[in-house]
């Protein structure tokens, strides 16, 4: 690959990377402002991934929010981490509504960008604790995400 290229592809990097962090940082600022952050499944959430196939592991972000225009939609928002590297903004969608308790069942699919592939989602969201499963691409593992604490 040329020394242009790469400049063209580290630059396309860098910008999607301080996109995804500013956005999470303002949605952390906002959550915490909130009168009644713990009343709500949106917003910032930030934790680890697990994968039980291979032993790789490495932080996890992702900003939940309701669809505005289909109320039975939920979007998730992710950037994950693997060693040095910072990968992700990637949102998937999950047609799903929170029970009576605050629970909110998660099942879905969510497709990686730069053909990582195509995983299998399944879990739980509470007003504290967010937990999935993923499976495909012969992998499977664990999301662990509790709310930002600064």
């Amino acid at each position: 690959m040329k020394p242009a290229s790469l400049g063209i592809l580290a630059s396309v990097f860098l910008a999607s990377c301080s996109s995804y962090q500013g956005d999470f940082r303002a949605a952390t600022k906002k959550f915490k402002e909130t009168s009644k952050p713990a009343s709500t499944l949106s917003g910032p959430w930030k934790g680890t991934w697990k994968s039980e196939a291979n032993g790789h592991h490495g932080p996890l972000w992702c900003m939940v929010s309701q669809d505005a225009k289909d109320p039975s939609l939920w979007n998730f928002r992710y950037r994950a981490g693997w060693g040095i590297f910072k990968f992700g903004d990637y949102t998937h969608q999950v047609k799903t509504q929170p029970t009576l308790s605050g629970n909110m069942p998660v099942r879905g699919k969510m497709t990686l960008p730069n053909n990582f592939g195509t995983y299998a989602v399944e879990g739980s969201i509470n007003r504290d604790r967010f937990n999935l499963r993923y499976k495909g691409n012969g992998d499977k593992g664990t999301m662990a995400l509790t709310r930002p604490l600064n």
